[in-house]
């Protein structure tokens, strides 16, 4: 007689403690946090009054959080369409042998195997008054005086997103040039016998075939940018004032500088609601296609 065995379910046991106590409880936390008044007074007291949407309604109407928010969208925007470009046609570049190319490739993924640490303390010399952008500028005579990249009201947000996509380029290179090493050559050589010239290839047979490699690509990327702290934080601090903060900057800011752990958490829901919708967006573009 066949016996069932259970055993094989205890392995997950660590797993699903691991997500429980480090995943779902601090989401759920972090909503309750947000449907009360919690300041450092009223929570060293535990005795923080439940407010219900009142977070989210102050939170709405800031004026600063009204200007985050639309700076999150410009930097994940900006940040995947031209990550996405950049690594889709090195990976084009790369799907073919020429001299050197280990080396390039090497090369390539300098910005993935750096700490952060290290990119952002670059970047934010590299876009200093005295840095080197500033530096060619002046030096071929195109600026009388340093442009004040990331200590003016508009350029801050524009050299983030710079840096942020100088990281992101090697995550999209191995994923659409893994995608294209996949893509069987007897279809490119059919279309060769056609008559079909490089955009025509591109065009109707590499994304067509590429589809669910470019969504998942594009969608790992929208998670990792939406939530994106480290980089501008290192960068800016979401200065010079507030006009450099994402979602993430400004809830760590308001959380920490300001003691305002309810709105700080509201702001974290609000960013995590962005991040599920974009995803689920994206996934139904896959879906259409398939």
């Amino acid at each position: 007689m066949k016996t069932t065995s259970h055993v094989g379910y205890f392995f997950i046991v660590p797993a699903l403690v691991y997500v429980l106590f480090f995943g779902v409880y601090p989401l759920i936390y972090n909503f309750i946090l947000s449907l009360k008044e919690v300041t450092l007074i009223t929570y060293m007291s535990g005795t923080s009054p439940w407010v219900g949407l009142a977070n989210y309604w102050q939170t709405i109407k800031d004026v600063v959080f009204q200007r985050t928010f639309t700076n999150t969208l410009l930097f994940t925007s900006l940040s995947l369409a031209f990550q996405f470009l950049i690594g889709f046609f090195l990976a084009i570049l790369f799907n073919r042998s020429f001299p050197l190319k280990g080396l390039l490739q090497s090369l390539i993924m300098i910005p993935w195997v750096l700490p952060i640490i290290v990119s952002g303390s670059f970047f934010r010399w590299f876009f200093s008054d005295r840095g080197m952008v500033n530096g060619f500028l002046l030096a071929w005579d195109f600026i009388d005086k340093p442009i004040p990249w990331i200590t003016s009201q508009k350029l801050p947000i524009f050299a983030v997103t710079l840096a942020n996509i100088w990281l992101g380029i090697p995550f999209n290179f191995v994923l659409l040039y893994t995608g294209l090493r996949a893509i069987p050559i007897e279809l490119f050589e059919s279309a060769d016998i056609d008559g079909a010239n490089w955009w025509q290839r591109i065009a109707f047979i590499t994304f067509p075939v590429l589809r669910p490699v470019i969504i998942t690509t594009l969608t790992l990327g929208c998670i990792f940018t939406v939530k994106v702290f480290d980089l501008v934080w290192i960068i800016t601090q979401g200065g010079p004032g507030d006009v450099s903060h994402l979602l993430s900057t400004l809830s760590y800011s308001w959380a920490f500088n300001k003691f305002h752990f309810g709105r700080a958490s509201s702001v974290l829901v609000i960013m995590l609601s962005l991040v599920v919708s974009l995803t689920v967006l994206l996934n139904s573009i896959r879906s259409e296609g398939e």
